[in-house]
């Protein structure tokens, strides 16, 4: 069964926001970093598509601010983020 995920569109762009655990009300980037959907989208745009990390299956882009893991959603490619965090917070 499909992870429930937050689905935003943003200059042409679907992004995939996926809840933490079994809580439909709380997502992964909330709760683990306190990183909003607008953070993550606002570093995809302005941060370039950031490196291919082949270990992890993943692109890392870093902004002033934000730090944005991300790969593809392989049905219809849209924008899935494992992960946004505030700089200096990297795990």
């Amino acid at each position: 069964m499909p992870r429930e995920a937050l689905i935003i569109e943003a200059r042409g762009e679907r992004f995939r926001f996926y809840y933490e655990g079994g809580n439909a009300d709380l997502l992964h980037i909330t709760f683990q970093h306190g990183a909003s959907p607008d953070d993550a989208i606002q570093a995809f745009f302005s941060g370039g598509p950031g490196t291919w990390n082949e270990e992890r299956s993943r692109f890392e882009l870093l902004t002033e601010s934000h730090g944005v893991y991300w790969t593809r959603y392989a049905a219809d490619q849209s924008v899935i983020i494992i992960t946004c965090f505030r700089r200096g917070d990297e795990r």
